[in-house]
């Protein structure tokens, strides 16, 4: 399709962290290597388009697994975290021929059959995560949680920026969540070394099958059925200087 209407959305940031034993508070070890975040020399644009410079510079996340699927190719996906002062800055582009999508409406949940990619953030020693899932037309979910799936879908941010945009071969997500949010949900510091812990999603939804949607994540936990709201499928990241 060659779309190219942008919705920004002024809302959340919502973002994930969870353990697999319920009752802890912290993780004790990190089953993959720390990604280091980039530190951008200059702001983005919230509009969707992933078209500045700073995109360039950035290597993306692009080793998507479909989860519980071995050996199944993931549809081309990649996104990127960067941060300043200002907050964290993070954006994907999904490959997809068959977009399953709506504009937004008063309903969050209208989101959950819906194609859409999926931040989650882990501040460290939080009880609480923080997720946030956005569509290709700009229908957002945001939620609070605690373990294990006690979800909280009155938290939000009113701080957060986002975009979302149709592209010539699928979609694309542009967020920036502030400082003072990234605080409000526990994190302590905003500085380099500062260490966080994410999760990145996206869920394929194909019109012929809408019952049974493609589950994709950069981790893979290796579970006998999809299940984002582990711990197995976050991976530390770390600002770098």
């Amino acid at each position: 399709m060659n779309m190219r209407n942008t919705t920004v959305i002024p809302r959340t940031s919502s973002f994930l962290i969870v353990i697999l034993l319920t009752g802890c508070a912290h993780v004790s070890r990190d089953p993959v290597m720390a990604l280091h975040i980039t530190r951008l020399s200059e702001p983005l644009h919230v509009d969707g388009r992933l078209d500045e410079p700073g995109y360039q510079r950035v290597t993306p996340v692009a080793d998507f697994k479909v989860a519980s699927q071995p050996g199944v190719e993931a549809q081309p996906t990649r996104a990127w975290l960067q941060w300043n002062e200002a907050g964290l800055w993070f954006a994907f582009a999904a490959q997809d021929a068959t977009i399953v999508s709506a504009p937004p409406t008063e309903d969050e949940h209208a989101v959950d059959s819906r194609d859409r990619v999926e931040i989650f953030l882990w501040p460290e020693n939080s009880r609480r995560y923080f997720c946030i899932e956005i569509a290709p037309d700009g229908a957002v979910h945001d939620y609070a949680a605690r373990i294990y799936r006690r979800f909280d879908d009155s938290w939000t941010s009113s701080d957060t920026r986002l975009a979302a945009q149709r592209t010539t071969d699928g979609y694309a997500v542009e967020g920036f969540i502030p400082v003072a949010a990234l605080h409000a949900m526990g994190v302590r510091l905003w500085r380099p070394g500062t260490r966080l812990h994410v999760g990145l999603y996206r869920a394929d939804f194909r019109p012929e099958t809408p019952e049974d949607p493609i589950w994709l994540t950069w981790v893979e936990p290796n579970l006998p059925k999809p299940d984002f709201h582990v711990r197995a499928t976050f991976a530390p990241v770390v600002l770098a200087p």
